[in-house]
This record gives C-alpha cells, sequence and structure tokens, in this order.
C-alpha cells in the first residue's frame, strides 16, 4: 500500500513518473478489465486505456483512502469507462448512411406468389377430399400451426383423436396425390 500512496502523491502533485509507475503496476489490470468488455474492438480498448489513464491523472483527489482499495477503484473506473465506450459503439453502430445504401432484397415476389397458389391448391385439396371437421384440423395444424393440444381443446375431442384424423388425412391425402398425379414440392 505504501507504493499505493507514493503512486497517489506523485499523481496528485502531476509528476509523470508516478503516472509511469501507475501504468507499471495496474497497466495489465486496466487492460483486461477493458478487453473482457470491449472484446476485439482493439482501436476502442486503446483510446479506452487512454481515457482511463486521463481520468485517473485528473481525479485521483477523488480517491479516498478510507473509503476503499486503490486497484478496485482503478478497476471501477476501467470497467464504467469501457462500459460507456460499449455504448456508444453500439449507438454508432445503429447508424446508417442512407446516401450510400444498397439494398439486396432477399425477398422472391414471384416464388412467394407461387408459395401462395401451391397453399391455395392444398387448402382446397384438403376441403373437397376431407369433411368438414377433418379439413378444419388439418388446415388449423398445418397452416395455422395450433398445437394437437389446442385443436382437441377447441373442437371437445382428445388429442389422439386428433392425431388419428391427422394420419387418416395424410393417408387419404397421399392416395388421391398419387391417383391423380399431383405434386406440391
Amino acid at each position: 500500500m505504501i507504493e499505493d500512496e507514493e503512486i497517489i502523491d506523485g499523481i496528485l502533485k502531476k509528476d509523470k513518473y508516478a503516472l509511469t509507475k501507475l501504468i507499471n503496476k495496474y497497466g495489465t489490470i486496466i487492460h483486461n478489465t477493458i478487453f473482457f468488455i470491449l472484446k476485439d474492438d482493439y482501436e476502442s480498448i486503446n483510446e479506452c486505456e487512454d481515457d482511463v489513464l486521463m481520468c485517473l491523472w485528473k481525479n485521483v483527489d477523488c480517491f479516498s483512502k478510507e473509503k476503499g482499495n486503490f486497484k478496485w477503484w482503478i478497476v471501477a473506473i476501467a470497467k464504467n469507462k469501457a462500459l460507456t465506450y460499449k455504448k456508444r459503439s453500439s449507438k454508432s453502430n445503429n447508424n446508417v448512411d442512407i446516401d450510400n445504401l444498397k439494398i439486396k432484397l432477399n425477398y422472391d415476389i414471384e416464388a412467394d406468389y407461387l408459395k401462395g397458389e401451391k397453399k391455395k391448391q392444398v387448402i382446397n385439396l384438403i376441403k373437397d377430399n376431407l369433411n368438414k371437421e377433418d379439413s378444419e384440423i388439418f388446415i388449423r395444424r398445418y397452416f395455422m400451426d395450433n398445437s394437437t393440444r389446442e385443436i382437441a381443446k377447441s373442437m371437445n375431442v382428445t388429442s389422439i383423436t386428433v392425431y388419428n384424423r391427422l394420419s387418416r388425412g395424410r393417408r387419404k391425402l397421399k392416395k388421391i396425390l398419387k391417383e391423380q398425379n399431383i405434386n406440391f414440392e
């Protein structure tokens, strides 16, 4: 602790050698604390380290020996500065230069239209070839993503009944598709 007191007194007197002692003693801890938060953003890590040292240089008079340990005070400052840098970095990453923005559309309108048409054909096939209850079960399960439990509850039947109707309906529809030589893939 005597060395910490020498560092603190030296920095209070604006002795640059005291800052060198601080860097030699606590530089690795400062770096590791910042690196843990900022990860691989080396430019920000270096800037943040400089800011931490500047903050320590300017505010060492705020440290109270009675209230805490000098090492943990430095770690707290490094951590807070790194978190500030991280917030700033995430905010700047959200800004987009719309003048130079090129938009790539990963949406194929034609494929989406064809998909919708196939969906309509399948629904019509289901409605035309299954009874009303089985059609409802099929549509709710495969097009509305309802669970078998939800379907069973709303139709006042057991889950096993829903599974059986789905199984029989699939067999029936496969047979019809095969007979009519229809392929939906």
